[in-house]
């Protein structure tokens, strides 16, 4: 699933979501701010099939701004989306890039939603990892939360090749539905 958040001269940029699970319906919200920063929230919806039967887990990949004020206001739309559109208790990933140096918003976020930071879950480091830039990762900028999932293992990929497809290093988790 792909949304495109801003068209330039040279390409475009937007969010992507991937899964080895089909993915039903797919929608990608405006979450701009400002005219400089062109942002988005993708959502999409797909059908795990587990020994219990299939499953909808809903998906959310966001990009927020730059400025603090504009990750607040979107942190806030990101609440409150979930809360109207994602059944309560349903499976939740949300990755991507959050722009939160310093973790305030993510993790205010993270608690009013029942979400567990993967790289914060039980028996890991205590706070997210570094993954900007992609080459020497330094600052703490992306994130994955999860509900509904145990953490089986994670990874931040950085350097070469992934330096070359991204200024972010990329992040993964292996995930165990707890409803398998």
């Amino acid at each position: 699933a792909y949304g495109m958040n801003a068209v330039y001269p040279h390409g475009h940029h937007g969010n992507a979501i991937v899964s080895r699970h089909e993915i039903g319906v797919f929608l990608n919200h405006d979450i701009s701010d400002h005219v400089l920063e062109k942002r988005g929230l993708l959502h999409a919806v797909s059908h795990y099939k587990g020994r219990n039967g299939s499953v909808e887990i809903h998906l959310i990949n966001t990009h927020f701004g730059l400025i603090k004020r504009s990750r607040v206001r979107q942190a806030a739309f990101l609440v409150d989306f979930v809360r109207s559109e994602v059944p309560p208790g349903a499976p939740l990933i949300i990755a991507g890039d959050f722009n939160d140096w310093s973790n305030r918003a993510g993790h205010k976020m993270a608690q009013r939603l029942g979400l567990t930071e993967v790289f914060s879950a039980p028996g890991r480091p205590g706070k997210p990892v570094r993954s900007f830039p992609a080459a020497l990762p330094m600052f703490r900028l992306d994130r994955i939360y999860v509900r509904g999932f145990e953490v089986q293992r994670t990874e931040v990929h950085f350097g070469q090749p992934w330096s070359a497809i991204s200024d972010h290093a990329a992040l993964s988790a292996h995930l165990a539905h707890h409803g398998r």
